[in-house]
């Protein structure tokens, strides 16, 4: 048995970086401190993918049949996008968070990534 304390683990994390803390049922936990949007696009086709906000607010923007629509996650807040749904995080003013993402992460530059030929 492992205990961790997530917030140390996430303050020792430098800006703009994805750490894994703690391996859970052959997969990671990770935490992750970024400022800033991504203009990637990621989905996992296996698994949801679970998020904890622990300082500052996320955006995370997660492509659906009407397009792009932005959901705001503060300070305390866990919520899971589920698998297959194009997403992407921004955090303007900086966010501080854990998560899990147990399966396959496949990642699109293109604008609409669910018109894409594979």
């Amino acid at each position: 048995m492992k205990i961790i304390n997530i917030n140390e683990e996430v303050s020792k994390s430098e800006m703009g970086s994805f750490k894994n803390i703690v391996e859970f049922n052959g997969s990671n936990f990770g935490a992750c401190n970024i400022a800033g949007v991504s203009d990637v696009w990621e989905m996992h086709p296996d698994t949801d993918e679970l998020f904890h906000i622990l300082e500052g607010e996320a955006v995370i923007t997660l492509l659906e049949d009407s397009g792009e629509v932005p959901y705001r996650a503060v300070a305390g807040s866990m919520f899971a996008i589920p698998k297959g749904v194009w997403h992407k995080q921004g955090a303007p003013n900086g966010v501080k968070f854990i998560y899990y993402t147990p399966g396959k992460t496949v990642h699109s530059e293109a604008e609409n990534p669910r018109e894409q030929k594979t």
